[in-house]
């Protein structure tokens, strides 16, 4: 779990930071990495504050509570749930592989403002879409009581019924199909749209100012999807 962790930082930073940097034109290859990196910290810090507790601890179908604010009774000796009954992990290792989850999922959207937004834009939307989109899908799609609760048929009611709104529904996202890249995606397209075209488009080249640092940039996300499979392979659930 913490190579794995290891892996979904390296897509993120450097790599999408790269593969989005190489796209744009050289005057402002230092704003998207910056922008790149410092949401990815600003999320960190906001998941330990209270996204995880939001998205992975019983509330209501739609969003967890906050018994968990600042990681409170996450400790080394806490454990989350897998997918095989049985078998735990350390929950502060949970907490780490989520937390890059949502970083990368914040960081993609950074790709469709390229060029055309302030930096303090950037990381204030990414702090509200944060909060009120990406902790509630998470919590929607991924949270169940685990296997470890499921017995009988009353049992696994009563997990439907403890679960996020679309997992009770039958959702299954593996790697974040849904919670991260339709999320994110869905983000973009709209940010785009909102924004509008670059100053100059049609006008003048846009040219990538950097194919090769885009190439670098994209392998290091292929390389880091080990991470994102690998590691989903072991954490439904805290």
């Amino acid at each position: 779990m913490t190579v794995a962790t290891l892996l979904v930082i390296l897509m993120t930073i450097p790599g999408l930071a790269l593969f989005y940097g190489g796209l744009v034109r050289s005057k402002n290859m230092l704003s998207v990495l910056m922008q790149v990196f410092v949401v990815t910290a600003m999320i960190y810090v906001l998941w330990v504050i209270y996204g995880y507790s939001v998205a992975f601890t019983g509330g209501n179908a739609f969003m967890g509570g906050f018994s968990k604010l600042f990681l409170s009774g996450v400790t080394p000796d806490s454990v989350g749930a897998t997918f095989s009954k049985g078998v735990v992990i350390p929950e502060l290792s949970f907490v780490a592989f989520q937390a890059t989850f949502a970083a990368i999922t914040c960081a993609l959207i950074v790709g469709s403002f390229a060029e055309r937004i302030k930096f303090s834009a950037v990381l204030l939307f990414c702090a509200i879409w944060f909060t009120f989109s990406y902790l509630p899908i998470a919590h929607m799609v991924w949270y169940w009581d685990g296997p470890d609760a499921i017995t009988d048929a009353k049992t696994t009611e009563t997990v439907t019924a403890n679960a996020g709104w679309l997992w009770a529904k039958g959702a299954l996202d593996f790697a974040g199909g849904t919670v991260v890249h339709i999320n994110a995606g869905v983000a973009g397209l709209v940010g785009a749209y909102v924004l509008g075209k670059r100053v100059g488009y049609g006008k003048e080249s846009l040219t990538p100012h950097s194919l090769t640092l885009t190439m670098v940039g994209a392998s290091l996300l292929w390389v880091g999807w080990f991470g994102f499979n690998a590691g989903s392979n072991r954490k439904p659930t805290a």
